[in-house]
């Protein structure tokens, strides 16, 4: 399945699953070793520390109506949307991504493949993207939650690329055409590198199972990728970034 395939396959069932997505974007000898490693030097998540060890960086940019970026260094994130779990509401002060990873051809390459996938479905309008590292640990007996229950994020789209693990009960993704556990469409635990979910957050709902140790003695964790698209109303394309 190629880029216009996975368009296509977007705009008839809102979201698609692709386990072999590293092939369109060409992953070079080491760059997925030298890529990896940036999951390896993440921050804490405070504002969630109450209900999951999460730990992550953010990534922004500006996606212009005449379809050029603009990378947005404000770090100052605050949901679309409030969550049903327990976590510190309003804005979240996180920490930029580094700029080894900014630059990484990797990281390159799979934004102009994700942009490519989803120029079909986008507007005439300005976008924000935010993309985050994420890695959620677990130690011991214990699990943490990887997102709050079935919900939306109040965003356009939504690409889940898979990273990584370590010593994890598979977490399975989950897709929903509503709040109702019964609604559900698709359950699969990825593993692949840059094996990649892309969802319509508008239209259907998510979730993903906790991260849980294999093994009890040594910790557990799962690494993602995630690059949202949020069309930015009129108003707000006067402002600044």
């Amino acid at each position: 399945m190629d880029i216009p395939q996975i368009s296509a396959h977007l705009r008839d069932h809102h979201y698609c699953h692709r386990r072999d997505y590293g092939a369109l974007i060409g992953v070079e000898p080491g760059q997925e070793q030298s890529f990896r490693a940036y999951w390896a030097n993440l921050v804490r998540d405070e504002a969630f520390k109450a209900y999951t060890h999460r730990e992550r960086r953010i990534l922004r940019y500006r996606l212009l109506p005449s379809r050029q970026l603009q990378l947005d260094r404000n770090t100052a994130f605050t949901s679309p949307v409030t969550y049903a779990v327990n976590y510190r509401q309003g804005v979240n002060h996180l920490s930029y991504c580094e700029d080894g990873f900014i630059e990484h051809p990797l990281m390159q390459k799979l934004l102009a493949t994700d942009l490519a996938v989803i120029a079909p479905h986008l507007g005439e309008q300005a976008y924000t993207i935010d993309i985050h590292q994420f890695r959620v640990c677990a130690d011991g007996q214990s699990s943490s939650p990887t997102t709050s229950g079935i919900h939306q994020d109040g965003l356009d789209w939504v690409f889940m690329h898979f990273i990584g693990q370590s010593n994890t009960v598979p977490v399975v993704s989950e897709v929903f055409t509503s709040p109702a556990e019964q609604s559900r469409v698709f359950n699969l635990a990825m593993g692949a590198f840059l094996e990649t979910i892309v969802i319509n957050d508008r239209g259907l709902y998510h979730r993903a199972s906790d991260v849980r140790p294999h093994a009890d003695a040594a910790p557990a964790w799962r690494d993602v990728l995630l690059v949202s698209l949020r069309g930015v109303p009129t108003d707000e394309e006067a402002q600044p970034a």
